[in-house]
């Protein structure tokens, strides 16, 4: 993995984190200034057999699934591998690799987070327009306040289990939602002009009521992940 790819994207964050069209700006802008987008896969290689543990949110509301339905539909001949609709996912934080982590610590993790979150209401999330990435297309999701205070009570959680430095830290953190990943280097010219044109369909409201520590593997072009443990807000 290159020293870019593990830069955060968009690099800069918005100039607001609860206004909407600051963050939506944010994005679009920071896509359509790539001259270049890359293939997913080898942008972020992964060993055979790397497996890893995360914290996630997954969605499957209706509304929700049919317009990632919708885009991926109307950009497969751009190189897009899809995110298969029943595995929309934000993804929180990192935690480490399955065979860095023991059972035991991932116990203690999931317990962590469980009090970490439990005076966190359930709340709702604004999905979309559609936008991108070095190597992936994305929805914006708005707003960020309270997806930033989820991932440092998270990454506070897990910290204490884990080495600190290891974990991403929350000023890093651009929430966003996938739609899929680019299976081939391209100029981001075409890409880019293909994508405005859905941007027009209007976002759809998600609500998060739960967290999910999943065991995560990539399966040829695809990741496929098990829940570890469900932790319930408020």
């Amino acid at each position: 993995m290159t020293a870019t790819s593990k830069r955060p994207f968009p690099f800069l964050g918005p100039a607001s984190t609860s206004d909407a069209e600051a963050i939506r700006d944010n994005d679009w802008s920071a896509f359509q200034h790539l001259p270049t987008v890359y293939d997913h896969w080898s942008l972020k290689p992964w060993s055979p057999g790397q497996a890893g543990y995360y914290w996630y949110l997954t969605f499957s509301d209706p509304a929700l699934v049919e317009l990632a339905s919708h885009c991926q539909t109307e950009l497969a001949h751009d190189g897009l591998d899809p995110v298969p609709l029943d595995g929309l996912h934000l993804t929180m934080l990192n935690i480490g690799r399955t065979d860095d982590v023991t059972g035991h610590e991932l116990a203690r993790i999931a317990d962590a987070g469980r009090v970490a979150v439990a005076s966190v209401k359930p709340f709702r999330l604004s999905v979309g327009p559609l936008t991108g990435s070095r190597s992936a297309l994305r929805f914006s999701v708005t707003p960020w306040d309270q997806l930033l205070d989820l991932h440092r009570r998270l990454r506070s959680a897990t910290a204490q289990h884990r080495d600190g430095s290891r974990l991403a830290e929350t000023a890093e953190f651009r929430p966003h939602l996938g739609v899929g990943y680019l299976n081939r280097r391209q100029d981001a010219q075409q890409l880019i002009k293909d994508v405005s044109e859905l941007r027009e369909l209007p976002p759809v409201t998600v609500r998060v009521h739960e967290i999910h520590l999943v065991e995560l593997r990539r399966v040829n072009r695809e990741y496929k992940w098990e829940n570890r443990a469900v932790v319930a807000l408020g």
